[in-house]
């Protein structure tokens, strides 16, 4: 049987996500290294280092998470641009341009789901300040998310938003909107699509600690796993009994949670 030929543009395109994924990575290696000065700028990054709220410490944390995003989600995500670009050229070729509209709005759809996240570690943070053993009480309600994370896995909603997920095709098929502004307003309707599938594994980095280059590793190679392993139910299932277990051991043995994760201040 004769090989079959990869096209230029598959190959311009995967050579982009290649590089920007490295860059993503290396930014975030830089943002790890320069943890002391996002801390004087009170961002967020772990249940023990909440920092404050205010515009500057929103947008370091914005701008980070976008970051993040960018290294974890962009391999796991060519299939679905190449198959976007493929079609909208051959739609509009007079147009250019469509594709990286597409991934801007997955990405800004992503970036402003950070702010939930954010949200969440300024008023943990208030929490701690004036609750009685608060450290103990936040340890055991992360080991309660991770189950909750763990269990949601398991739900038709989670295996819905992944179908769309692990089939480029029938996303594009069934969402197709012409233009550039269609190509946008796609790119946000995939992003919440892929909020749903991976927000309780967001969830076990939030927990984890945003800035645990390991965990962040993890939970990408993770993503990229679901994705391409499509019609196999049992590997979100797996994924969501391991972490189920891990939250139960938390919520039993809070400081378990010290040991294999980012709160280092705790």
């Amino acid at each position: 049987m004769p090989k079959e030929r990869i096209e230029p543009s598959q190959l311009s395109l995967l050579a982009t996500v290649a590089v920007l994924t490295t860059i993503a990575w290396y930014f975030t290696f830089a943002q790890v290294q320069s943890m002391g000065l996002l801390m004087s700028l009170g961002v967020p990054m772990s249940l023990g280092m909440e920092g404050w709220a205010g515009w500057t410490s929103f947008a370091a944390f914005t701008g980070m998470w976008l970051v993040m995003m960018v290294a974890m989600m962009l391999p796991s995500s060519y299939p679905t641009l190449l198959l976007h670009r493929t079609v909208y050229r051959k739609r509009t070729p007079d147009t250019p341009g469509g594709t990286f509209l597409f991934g801007l709005g997955y990405f800004l759809t992503w970036t402003a789901c950070g702010s939930f996240f954010y949200a969440a570690y300024v008023m943990i943070g208030g929490f701690r300040e004036y609750a009685v053993s608060a450290d103990t009480v936040v340890l055991r309600a992360a080991g309660v998310a991770l189950m909750l994370a763990g269990l949601y896995q398991w739900t038709r909603l989670k295996q819905a938003c992944l179908k769309h997920c692990q089939n480029p095709l029938h996303f594009i098929a069934e969402h197709w909107i012409d233009g550039r502004g269609g190509a946008f307003r796609m790119g946000i309707r995939h992003g919440i699509y892929c909020f749903g599938c991976c927000w309780g594994l967001m969830v076990i980095l939030f927990v984890m600690g945003v800035m645990h280059l390991g965990w962040m590793a993890a939970i990408g190679a993770i993503i990229l796993l679901e994705k391409i392993v499509a019609g196999r139910n049992w590997v979100p299932r797996m994924i969501g009994g391991i972490f189920f277990v891990l939250g139960l051991t938390v919520t039993i043995f809070p400081e378990v949670l010290t040991r294999i994760s980012a709160q280092v201040v705790l």
